[in-house]
């Protein structure tokens, strides 16, 4: 489960016209309104869907501005994909660091 908090910012005289698009915004959920600002909860199950219902707020009308403020991704499935690589275990391979060649000097010459 990915969960994501956004800050919005619109004038307070298209604030009901900017709640109304972001609630038909799908994954999208209005929990605060005071001011200029509403605070937009996002719950979906993969990055791809929490990224597009993102930028269907980006195109909220009057917007002024809209900032990500907090977001959690369920990342234990990728992880345990990436333990079980056989790539990993190439790159996890201990080495001297005496045998490590590095060309980032201009002394030494290639």
């Amino acid at each position: 489960m990915n969960i994501s908090s956004v800050l919005i910012r619109v004038k307070q005289e298209f604030k009901k016209e900017a709640i109304e698009y972001i609630n038909k915004v799908k994954n999208c959920n209005v929990e605060l309104n005071e001011d200029d600002k509403i605070i937009v909860l996002i719950e979906c199950e993969s990055l791809e869907d929490e990224l597009s219902s993102y930028k269907q707020l980006e195109l909220t009308p009057n917007l002024i501005s809209i900032n990500m403020v907090f977001s959690y991704q369920d990342l234990d499935e990728d992880i345990q994909n990436a333990n079980e690589s056989k790539f990993l275990e190439s790159v996890q391979k201990a080495q001297d660091a005496k045998d490590i060649n590095y060309y980032g000097s201009i002394y030494k010459k290639i």
